[in-house]
């Protein structure tokens, strides 16, 4: 029980008054008090052992009084409970005393109340430290969430200073509308910055267009990083090339690239071992065809005459990335098209979202099904919608994953 623990001091000239308290304690459970009954042994006893729970003691003991007892014990044991006990004490010196610190005063013949109140005294004591370790660890930790939330903040700052320029290097929407009569982008990082992204080439002079959509592994920090690598990467493979448009070439250009600079093709493989989803389309007017291209990601078209979707797959692997034993081949697929047919690019983030009715991914079907309750609408009209079916998708889910959506409605050059 509790009793057992109590360590107790008594401190008392009187000897025989000492052990007649130690054996009235004693008999009421707690363990044997140690005594002293002069200075020596109180400093003796303070010196060697500092572990009092509770301190009984006399008015006086030699020269000193029982403030001066109190004060060379708490400077000694810590927090003790001081108890004083007396032949003789006013109650107005008593409540004086308690003023300065002591917890309670018994005259001796009253000792039979004492037990009782030892008990409830360590009780009260023990629950305050309590307390007042509790009070230390909610400061701590107060202090330790106002650290982390400045460093938040500085950290959020910085890396939404990075969706700026991550922002201001994409391609703007202008260049898909000076070359089409009607396009949207849906772009949505999950965290800010985005794994995924966006990049056009119009190729001046025999009426083609390239535009890809990229979704690199992971996504916030890391995957922005590797999405602004794929971006530039992209730029210089193409460049002012004007001959280079086919997506095969582009896409075994960009993988060897990416390959060589995160040091992938090395035989320890000590790169980093991610990569990037694609789909790749070169849109040429003169002949109204379209060469698409997919790493992991299809290309939606939907012919406007059946009022139809058709998927066109990609191939199963990422562009860059470790992909051992497999000899990447990049597929060109070639496909005609009428003037008013509508081409998709997606990142996976959209048909990945969790959301609905039985909190289940929207899917390709899911997606394929809100195009085509829409696809009678402008597609600037059809981007307002998407996003909004989106949201009212989600839900209460927070965001799956970055989302990138691009519709491009084709038409003849000129």
């Amino acid at each position: 029980g509790l009793k057992e623990n109590i360590k107790i001091l008594i401190i008392d000239e009187n000897k025989k008054d000492a052990e007649k308290l130690s054996d009235h304690l004693i008999s009421n459970g707690y363990p044997q008090p140690i005594i002293a009954t002069n200075e020596l042994e109180f400093d003796a006893i303070c010196t060697k052992d500092e572990g009092f729970d509770v301190i009984i003691s006399e008015q006086k003991i030699g020269n000193l009084n029982s403030l001066q007892i109190l004060n060379i014990s708490r400077q000694k044991c810590g927090n003790i409970i001081f108890i004083l006990v007396s032949d003789d004490i006013s109650d107005e010196f008593g409540l004086e005393l308690i003023k300065e610190g002591i917890d309670i005063y018994f005259l001796k013949k009253r000792l039979y109340k004492l037990t009782p109140v030892i008990e409830k005294l360590y009780d009260g004591r023990h629950i305050q430290e309590k307390l007042h370790e509790l009070e230390i660890l909610n400061k701590k930790l107060e202090d330790a969430y106002t650290e982390i939330e400045l460093k938040n903040k500085s950290m959020i700052q910085d890396i939404s200073f990075a969706q700026r320029i991550q922002l201001l290097t994409l391609p703007k929407m202008d260049l898909l509308l000076k070359n089409f009569d009607e396009a949207f982008i849906i772009y949505k990082p999950k965290n800010i910055v985005s794994g995924d992204f966006y990049w056009f080439k119009s190729v001046n002079g025999n009426g083609k267009f390239l535009a890809a959509i990229g979704d690199s592994t992971g996504h916030g920090v890391s995957g922005a990083l590797l999405a602004m690598i794929g971006y530039n990467l992209l730029n210089e493979i193409v460049g002012d090339d004007d001959y280079l448009t086919n997506p095969t070439d582009i896409l075994f250009e960009l993988d060897n690239s990416i390959c060589k600079l995160l040091k992938q093709n090395e035989v320890s493989t000590i790169g980093y071992q991610d990569g990037i989803d694609m789909s790749f389309v070169t849109i040429d007017k003169n002949n109204k065809k379209i060469y698409f291209s997919g790493c992991r990601r299809p290309l939606l078209y939907l012919v406007k005459k059946e009022n139809k979707i058709i998927v066109y797959k990609g191939d199963p692997y990422l562009v860059g990335g470790v992909n051992e034993r497999i000899t990447k081949t990049f597929k060109t697929q070639e496909i005609d098209y009428e003037s008013g047919d509508i081409i998709y690019m997606l990142t996976d983030g959209l048909t990945d979202q969790f959301g609905g009715e039985h909190d289940k991914k929207l899917m390709k079907s899911g997606f394929i099904k809100i195009l085509s309750e829409i696809q009678h609408l402008n597609l600037s009209y059809q981007s307002q919608l998407l996003e909004q079916k989106l949201l009212r998708w989600q839900g209460n889910n927070e965001q799956t994953d970055d989302i990138l959506v691009v519709g491009i409605k084709l038409n003849d050059y000129r």
